[in-house]
């Protein structure tokens, strides 16, 4: 085969690779969202002084 061929189709393979990944990372990204937890200070046990 031709040798500027298979570096197109390869050139191709690697932008469609890149588009599908960020819009992957975007898509998980939105449903992960940080949540706060409330936490009891009192309830911790305190360190220990070495």
């Amino acid at each position: 085969m031709n040798t500027h061929l298979l570096i197109g189709v390869a050139v191709m393979f690697g932008l469609i690779g890149f588009a599908a990944s960020r819009d992957l990372l975007r898509r998980l990204k939105i449903q992960t969202q940080l949540v706060t937890v409330p936490v009891n200070r009192a309830a911790r046990p305190a360190r220990a002084e070495r």
